[in-house]
C-alpha cells in the first residue's frame, strides 16, 4: 500500500510540472479561455495580443487559468475575455500617459500593481491602450534618471526663451530661475521635476501649496511627470514670471493671505 502511494504521489508531481510548463505557450489553455465566447471578443483578444508583443521581444505571455498576463521583470498587463469585450488591467504607471482619462481604478485592487483597467469594445479602444502600454514599456525600459534629465532640460530651455533678461544659478535646494527677483526654482526628482512659483492665479486648484520656508514667497507647486506636463506648467510659470516684476512687499503680502 505505501509503495502504490508513493508511485501516485511521483506521477502527480510530474504532471503537475508538465501542466506549468505548459502555461507559457500557446496550448489549449488559449482554447479553454475563449471556449463560449462571441467571436467579437476573440478577434478583440487576438488583435490586442498581437500588437502588445509586438512591443518588445521582452515580453512574455503567460495564460493562466482565467486571465492572460503579459510580463517585464513584473505583470504589466492582464486580460480577461469576456463574452463580448475585454477587461484590460494595466500597471500602475500607466496612469500617468492616460491623458484622456480612459482608466479606471479597479475596485478592490487599488493596493496591487494592476489597479487601472480600461474595457475594450472596438479597434479605436485597442488602438488607445496599445499606446498606453508602448509608453508605459518605454518608461519602464528607459532609465527613470535619463527620462527625466530629458524632461529637466527641456524646461530649462522653455523657461529661458520667456524672457532674455532671465538668468538663472543653482543652489543647494534646486535650479533658480531670476527677472527682477526669484520667480521659480526646478528640483529633479526620483520620478518627476518639482516646480516652485509665486502665488499665480489657480482657480481649478491644480497646483499645490507649499508650507512656508526659507524660499517665500514661492508657494505653489507643481511636479512634471511627462512631457505634455511641460506645455500645460509653461503659462504658470510665465504668470509667474510677470509677478516677480511687482513690488516685493506686495508679493510678501499677497504671500501671507494665502495662509491666513
Amino acid at each position: 500500500m505505501p509503495k502504490e502511494h508513493i508511485i501516485i504521489s511521483n506521477f502527480n508531481i510530474e504532471d503537475n510540472n508538465i501542466k506549468k510548463k505548459q502555461m507559457h505557450f500557446d496550448t489549449s489553455t488559449y482554447e479553454k479561455l475563449i471556449f463560449n465566447k462571441k467571436t467579437t471578443a476573440i478577434n478583440l483578444f487576438n488583435s490586442l495580443d498581437k500588437k502588445i508583443l509586438g512591443i518588445g521581444k521582452n515580453i512574455s505571455r503567460n495564460y493562466l487559468i482565467k486571465n492572460v498576463v503579459y510580463k517585464l521583470k513584473r505583470k504589466i498587463v492582464e486580460v480577461q475575455i469576456n463574452q463580448s469585450n475585454l477587461l484590460v488591467s494595466l500597471y500602475k504607471e500607466a496612469k500617468r500617459f492616460d491623458n484622456n482619462n480612459k482608466l479606471l481604478l479597479r475596485k478592490g485592487y487599488e493596493n496591487t500593481s494592476l489597479c487601472y483597467f480600461i474595457q475594450i469594445e472596438s479597434d479605436e479602444d485597442i488602438n488607445y491602450c496599445i499606446n498606453l502600454i508602448q509608453k508605459m514599456y518605454n518608461y519602464l525600459i528607459i532609465s527613470k534618471i535619463d527620462y527625466i534629465d530629458i524632461l529637466y532640460k527641456k524646461l530649462v530651455f522653455n523657461i529661458k526663451l520667456i524672457d532674455n533678461s532671465i538668468t538663472f544659478h543653482n543652489t543647494n535646494k534646486g535650479l533658480i530661475f531670476k527677472g527682477k527677483r526669484n520667480f521659480t526654482i526646478l528640483i529633479k526628482q526620483k520620478n518627476n521635476v518639482y516646480i516652485r512659483l509665486l502665488n499665480v492665479d489657480d482657480k481649478n486648484n491644480l497646483l499645490g501649496i507649499i508650507k512656508r520656508t526659507t524660499y517665500e514667497p514661492l508657494c505653489k507647486y507643481f511636479k512634471v511627470y511627462k512631457d505634455e506636463d511641460i506645455n500645460f506648467i509653461i503659462p504658470y510659470i510665465k504668470n509667474s514670471f510677470e509677478l516677480s516684476k511687482i513690488n516685493p512687499l506686495d508679493l510678501k503680502h499677497d504671500f501671507i493671505k494665502l495662509y491666513y
